[in-house]
């Protein structure tokens, strides 16, 4: 049985931007800090409220900028192909499907082997901290939601009259 769970974000609202590295893109993009009034569902009925939280979008593809991509998909076929083959080799051929049997006795392990080592070169993770120091800091006047020029705050911080986001 599968259960449906997730969460719900209401009232979102833009309150932030940053210039940020992108795990998504591979490459520099602009984030923005999205905040909502989250809400915990069960089966598409909203039960729990969390409360109100902010969540950081990369601009151009929409997903969480610092969270790196999943591999898991690849994992369970590298497994899947394992235990095929180990099935497929260890039960005797049938006659009536001898031709079938040998060609997945065949393929799954070059399979296996072949996605094994794609998964070792793509395996090596770099340096997070590294790439955002390469990235300057948003320098913008002008606020990019609302077009309407950005006020100095305290500190290195710029906030838009407007619509009060925050450059960071």
């Amino acid at each position: 049985m599968r259960i449906v769970r997730g969460a719900y974000y209401y009232r979102r609202k833009p309150v932030a931007f940053r210039n940020d590295y992108c795990l998504s893109c591979n490459a520099p993009r602009r984030s923005i800090a999205i905040r909502s009034f989250d809400v915990g569902h069960f089966y598409w009925i909203p039960v729990l409220p969390v409360g109100f939280w902010r969540h950081w979008v990369c601009s151009v593809c929409g997903r969480k900028p610092h969270s790196r991509r999943r591999r898991l998909l690849k994992w369970t076929t590298l497994y899947f192909l394992v235990t095929i083959s180990v099935a497929f080799w260890t039960v005797p051929v049938d006659s009536g499907f001898s031709v079938i049997s040998w060609v997945i006795r065949i393929i799954a392990p070059v399979g296996a082997v072949l996605l094994f080592i794609r998964l070792l070169r793509s395996g090596t993770p770099f340096s997070l901290r590294r790439k955002l120091k390469s990235i300057p800091p948003a320098a913008d006047t002008i606020c990019p939601f609302c077009s309407v020029p950005l006020v100095a705050g305290t500190g290195e911080r710029w906030s838009c009259p407007s619509c009060n986001v925050v450059r960071y």
